[in-house]
């Protein structure tokens, strides 16, 4: 007579429980395949709904003759001229010279923070414990300061009358020249080195304190094994962390590639409101043709140009990130 239990032999002759099968979910969250979308739900909703309206509303300015306020307030004044804009603006010389002076600038303020940021994050992972807290909190209170703050301040420190930076410069070099020194004289001395050093001074406390905390995360254990073959402090920075803090700087770069390129109040602030052609990047010459000569429906095609743009570089790092993920599985 055979007699069924919930036990089976194992291999040893010993008898235990039975395994129990795991039982399966159904139903629209069933093994958590649809989870993470449904948590994606609600900021697309929000990001939708805020986004939704502002920008068909560019792409149809972008196609109308609404270049004044009164046909912006009446809008019966206004009529579609299909790309009557775009073929004005994609033709104008100083759009495009606009358009390089952005490039250049966005790709100097890019590298420079990012390696800026390198150094200074590679340095708090080697000094002593009070050293590091103290610059991170001092970093905290440069990022809490508004953008314009920071370009009043760089406005004053680069002033060609009694100006911090002339007089620093006079006490190391003694020439009298230096104490009147105007770095705005030249746009390209004021926008290439007073420019991209008041907006990388706001940029460094959000890469540095995200560079640090990447490189808490490279193992000790790697570096250890590289010194051990004999690797150079460089060969192990090479080698070992970047291709271990890839992610991030791959991330880094593309926010500050969004932030660079459509920068604006730093440079309002250190021209005092009317900043001159030679220092028009994109973003100040949106305000410039948008605000100041209430040129909308072309500042809604310059608008769109720059979406493409940044849009581009956007599909390259989502490529390059998929890329990275699917070498680490």
């Amino acid at each position: 007579m055979s007699v069924t239990t919930n036990e089976t032999v194992t291999r040893s002759g010993k008898s235990g429980p039975a395994p129990v099968g795991k039982p399966q979910r159904r139903g629209f969250f069933a093994a958590g395949q649809y989870i993470p979308y449904a948590l994606l739900l609600p900021a697309i909703v929000v990001l939708v709904g805020v986004l939704a309206y502002p920008i068909f509303r560019l792409f149809d300015l972008s196609f109308q003759n609404v270049n004044r306020y009164a046909y912006l307030v009446n809008p019966s004044l206004a009529k579609y001229i299909g790309f009557d804009g775009y073929s004005n603006i994609l033709s104008d010389h100083q759009f495009w010279e606009v358009v390089l002076r952005s490039i250049y600038f966005t790709a100097e303020l890019v590298v420079l923070s990012l390696v800026l940021s390198m150094l200074i994050a590679l340095l708090l992972n080697r000094v002593s414990n009070w050293a590091r807290v103290t610059v991170i909190t001092v970093m905290m209170f440069v990022w809490a300061i508004p953008a314009l703050v920071n370009g009043q301040v760089f406005r004053w420190l680069f002033s060609s009358n009694g100006g911090v930076v002339d007089y620093l410069a006079f006490l190391v070099t003694g020439d009298e020249t230096w104490k009147h020194y105007d770095w705005f004289a030249d746009p390209t001395v004021g926008l290439y080195v007073v420019g991209a050093a008041v907006i990388i001074w706001g940029a460094l406390p959000f890469l540095v304190l995200g560079l640090y905390a990447a490189l808490t995360q490279v193992p000790v254990e790697l570096t250890e094994a590289a010194r051990l073959d004999g690797a150079s402090g460089f060969q192990v920075f090479r080698h070992v962390t970047i291709p271990v803090i890839r992610p991030f700087l791959m991330i880094s770069a593309a926010l500050s590639f969004i932030w660079d390129f459509q920068v604006f109040a730093q440079i309002y602030a250190l021209r005092n409101a009317s900043p001159e052609p030679g220092y028009w990047t994109i973003g100040t010459y949106l305000y410039m043709n948008g605000i100041v000569r209430s040129r909308y429906s072309e500042s809604s095609v310059i608008s769109i140009v720059m979406i493409l743009m940044m849009l581009a570089v956007l599909v390259y790092y989502i490529r390059q990130m998929l890329k990275i993920g699917a070498n680490e599985r």
